[in-house]
């Protein structure tokens, strides 16, 4: 059995629908107020929610770069102290298999083109830092034999239908959809964009690997997109103008905007048989079938 931590966000709901009725899902919901939500720093409720299940795949916390420097505090708890707290539960409850979240946040501005996963984590943000400190409450469970098997993923930038609407593509999807000409904060900041359901395919795979110790994986398409060469693609596919506006934006999360940010991908290659199947131009016309 699999238990789910997040089920109700945007990964989570993914992993759900690939999963179907083929398994038994328990899952914790954001802490946000929804009414039944678990809060992720509630040991006891944790443990009465998952007793009986051998693999939990945690994705639960807020996930705004932006919104993280307003609220660090709120993300440390979500992240650290609600990571510590599962992982007690887990291993109270003998939970065997731990697939952690995690974000490519936590390499911060890599000095490689193609960042793997032996670099070191240099976050800038407090989310990437939250994320940061969270892997290594992961590691040392491992370490003391709390967990016996744990995965650490780093998705770089997913999306898909679902996705948050004020995030970069959930902007360019919606102005494609008017036919607008697109609209950005910066032109050239490249990025290695996922689509969510390859991510879910990706975590159910690293949920059913039954191998002992840890291992942190990338995973990502492995090419570089800039902002210009996205807006392009939303515009053809969608019939708008081709026309891009940059307009600054001057708030303190730009200031710490990481420029160049793609993954090597070759260890998720070689370690589950994974790969990104779903071509950014399928998974743009997959945004805007979404927001018909």
């Amino acid at each position: 059995m699999i238990g789910i931590t997040g089920a109700n966000g945007f990964i989570g709901r993914a992993v759900l629908r690939r999963i179907g009725e083929d398994a038994c899902v328990a899952h914790v919901g954001p802490i946000d107020g929804e009414a039944g939500a678990i809060d992720i720093c509630d040991q006891p409720a944790l443990e009465a929610l998952f007793a009986g299940i051998d693999t939990i795949v945690h994705l639960a916390g807020p996930s705004s770069v932006a919104a993280s420097f307003d609220a660090p505090a709120a993300f440390a708890r979500a992240h650290v102290l609600g990571t510590a707290t599962l992982l007690a539960a887990a291993e109270r409850i003998g939970v065997r298999r731990f697939v952690h979240v995690s974000s490519a946040e936590v390499y911060g501005r890599p000095d490689t083109a193609c960042v793997s996963e032996s670099a070191p984590p240099l976050p800038l943000s407090p989310y990437g830092a939250a994320k940061a400190a969270a892997e290594q409450l992961v590691s040392g469970a491992v370490r003391r034999g709390a967990l016996g098997s744990a995965i650490i993923v780093r998705p770089f930038s997913v999306y898909g239908p679902g996705m948050r609407a004020n995030g970069l593509v959930g902007r360019l999807a919606a102005q494609a959809r008017l036919r607008q000409p697109m609209r950005v904060f910066s032109a050239d900041t490249t990025r290695d964009y996922l689509h969510v359901d390859d991510l879910a395919r990706g975590l159910l795979m690293a949920a059913a690997r039954d191998k002992p110790g840890l291992l942190t994986l990338n995973m990502a398409s492995g090419a570089g997109t800039d902002v210009a060469a996205l807006a392009a693609i939303f515009a053809r596919i969608g019939g708008g103008p081709d026309a891009l506006i940059v307009e600054g934006q001057g708030d303190r999360s730009r200031v710490f905007d990481i420029e160049h940010l793609v993954a090597d991908v070759s260890l998720a290659r070689e370690t589950l048989g994974w790969r990104a199947e779903i071509a950014l131009a399928d998974g743009v016309r997959d945004c805007l079938g979404d927001m018909t």
